[in-house]
């Protein structure tokens, strides 16, 4: 299985495009998806969440969390 990475503040997807290139499975954490970030990328999720609103059992399968 895949190692999963939780992105917060995804936005673009900066972090998660890196990461699924090089075999990652990724979750997406924003506010909203706005209209000029571009769709989420292939292999990657977006959980539509305030980040103040996230508790850490979420993550508790994840082996790596960014924040950008």
């Amino acid at each position: 299985m895949k190692p999963l990475a939780v992105e917060l503040f995804a936005g673009k997807f900066g972090w998660g495009e890196g990461l699924v290139a090089e075999g990652w499975r990724v979750v997406g954490c924003d506010i909203v998806h706005e209209e000029w970030h571009k769709p989420v990328p292939e292999g990657c999720s977006l959980w539509l969440q305030d980040v103040l609103t996230l508790h850490g059992s979420q993550f508790k399968n994840a082996s790596l969390i960014v924040a950008s």
